[in-house]
């Protein structure tokens, strides 16, 4: 519970905000308590993650379990791909930064940026996970396989940066969210779609500015 000690009040209505409106979200189109508690454990984590909480990975993990099995239930094999990808990564993600935390709990102390060529090396691995999704999408027959491709790329890159700890995730968090948004619409359009995760990924896009700006105060902070 120390991880949730000693944000500015902002950052708590902030989080408290998020919640309410997933729980708007879910009493205007109640589909499953399910999703509502992925929805919930998904926006603890990414407050978490804007935090520098290695918490984050806890949250994440039961997130990603139960979103993976909605996205394979309404089809979304994008999101299959994704989450899957998520609960590997955030056993090692929690591993990682507990290891390399000074003080032991696994807390943000270190934050690193993109800087010249190591942004094409990013733009590179984004290349290439999107290949091979790409190709993977192609087997299951996926109605939106570009669309899915650039969506699992975009977010597997930030999540790899984000054990790094760099700030620059928060980039291609941005990005992965807002092309989330088009799938979890596309998806709440058709029988057995939920809204609830479009809205999520909606406040996930707001989160993730809110994330670039305090990592770089972080940053600045252990500069000073």
């Amino acid at each position: 519970m120390n991880d949730f000690k000693g944000w500015k009040r902002k950052n708590y209505l902030f989080l408290f905000a998020m919640i309410v409106v997933q729980l708007v979200a879910f009493i205007f189109n109640p589909s499953s308590w399910i999703t509502l508690v992925a929805g919930i454990s998904g926006i603890v984590c990414v407050n978490l993650i804007a935090q520098g909480k290695a918490s984050n990975y806890l949250f994440g993990f039961i997130s990603a379990l139960i979103i993976g099995y909605f996205g394979f239930k309404t089809r979304v094999y994008a999101e299959v791909l994704l989450q899957s990808f998520y609960v590997i990564m955030d056993i090692a993600g929690l591993y990682t930064w507990l290891k390399v935390s000074e003080d032991g709990s696994g807390n943000v102390t270190e934050v690193k940026t993109l800087k010249g060529i190591q942004w094409l090396y990013a733009c590179v691995v984004w290349l290439g996970i999107g290949m091979v999704a790409y190709s993977v999408l192609g087997f299951v027959n996926d109605a939106q396989q570009m669309l899915d491709a650039i969506t699992f790329s975009v977010s597997a890159t930030a999540m790899l940066l984000m054990i790094k700890r760099y700030q620059s995730q928060f980039i291609f968090w941005l990005l992965g969210n807002l092309f989330s948004i088009v799938l979890w619409f596309r998806a709440g359009t058709h029988a057995g779609g939920d809204y609830a995760l479009f809205v999520m990924y909606c406040m996930y896009t707001v989160n993730s500015i809110f994330g670039m700006v305090h990592w770089l105060k972080i940053k600045k902070t252990i500069i000073n």
